[in-house]
């Protein structure tokens, strides 16, 4: 039977490939069906603008430099929004995937990676390289766990202990890169409307924080992806050859004694920790408001979803197992009847109730 190759194949990436370009395509036809109905607003409130200080200029209660200064952000503006109408949205998210991928590849060519060598591009191809990083990680629980029998539980252990943070570190940082890449879409759609804010005094400020949420996105990404590269960085320091952890090789290394061993523990749950911290540290510098709720979401989930499968697995296993198969069915049965017959005596005790409350007020306390 076919091996699947843990170095070379990325089981994150289709998904990732797939949801970016939908998210591409919902921006583009957004940008299309938003082009023209924000022009009529704009040139609606440039109206409003006119009047309002034109009043103001009558009555004396403002300059005509003041004037002058908000005419040339409104000239800035419209020329924007008429060049980019149909095209602002899909510009602006294109250049932030692009700015976001090409600032965390940095981290990763520190780590000694390279995104071209994934065969993936942009924000996929930094999954990929996550994925690809812990491969020997992977490949060494399932040696730990092969090692392990009845009568030698522990290896079973140590191979559990030894892939859970990494599991969790790659499935987190995937989760990452979805919200990046939802937080880029979301600030594109309201492109327009900050670009549009911008040539007016009242939405200035809303433009401004704007920028400051896609650079506070942008800065997450790289912290999320320096946490990922330290850990990368500090696991190929320590020499790990699946191939080679059989016997006392094997014994040796999956030991609570062995440093190297507890390193690439620590490892693990460190870059978990410092990517949560990651977004602490963008929002102090870009003092914006970004949390980790859909993250952790999305890698509670993904975990969830394995260790039910996991779950499911093993009890389907038992059932068409030949050896286990009748006792697992006769306990099924059994489940089954004592729950039956819960519900029967459930359903008396009502009965017995509604019948009680009947004849609660009759003198006798009887049926009539």
């Amino acid at each position: 039977m076919a091996t699947t190759d843990l170095a070379s194949t990325c089981f994150t990436c289709a998904p990732l490939e797939r949801y970016v370009a939908l998210t591409t395509d919902f921006a583009s036809e957004l940008s299309n069906a938003l082009g023209t109905p924000m022009l009529i607003l704009f040139t609606s409130l440039i109206g409003v603008w006119a009047v309002i200080n034109g009043a103001k200029l009558a009555l004396k209660q403002c300059e005509i430099h003041d004037l002058g200064r908000d005419l040339i952000y409104i000239i800035v503006t419209g020329a924007i929004l008429g060049s980019q109408q149909n095209g602002l949205i899909s510009w602006v998210y294109s250049t932030a995937l692009t700015v976001m991928a090409g600032s965390s590849e940095a981290a990763f060519a520190v780590a000694g990676g390279s995104l071209d060598s994934s065969g993936y591009s942009g924000l996929v191809a930094l999954a990929a390289n996550g994925e690809a990083a812990f491969a020997k990680i992977i490949q060494a629980s399932s040696a730990i766990a092969r090692a392990g029998a009845l009568y030698n539980l522990s290896n079973y252990i140590y191979a559990f202990l030894l892939i859970l943070p990494y599991f969790l570190l790659v499935v987190m940082y995937s989760s990452q890169v979805v919200v990046a890449i939802f937080r880029a879409m979301m600030v594109a759609i309201f492109a327009p409307f900050l670009f549009m804010a911008f040539a007016f005094g009242w939405g200035r400020q809303m433009s401004y924080a704007g920028v400051k949420t896609l650079l506070a996105s942008v800065l997450v990404l790289f912290a999320c992806t320096s946490a990922l590269a330290l850990t990368i960085y500090g696991v190929k320091q320590i020499p790990i050859d699946p191939s080679s952890l059989t016997g006392d090789a094997l014994n040796n290394f999956v030991s609570a004694s062995n440093p190297d061993f507890l390193v690439i523990l620590f490892l693990g749950w460190m870059g978990s920790a410092l990517m949560t911290e990651g977004t602490s540290i963008a929002n102090s510098i870009a003092q914006t408001a970004l949390t980790n709720t859909a993250a952790g979401m999305l890698t509670a989930g993904t975990a969830a979803t394995a260790g039910g499968m996991m779950a499911a697995g093993k009890k389907l296993g038992s059932f068409t197992n030949p050896l286990t198969a009748g006792r697992r069915f006769t306990e099924a049965a059994r489940s089954t009847a004592e729950e039956i017959g819960g519900w029967k005596a459930m359903g008396q005790t009502a009965k017995s109730l509604v019948d009680k409350f009947k004849n609660i007020n009759k003198p006798d306390g009887g049926p009539s």
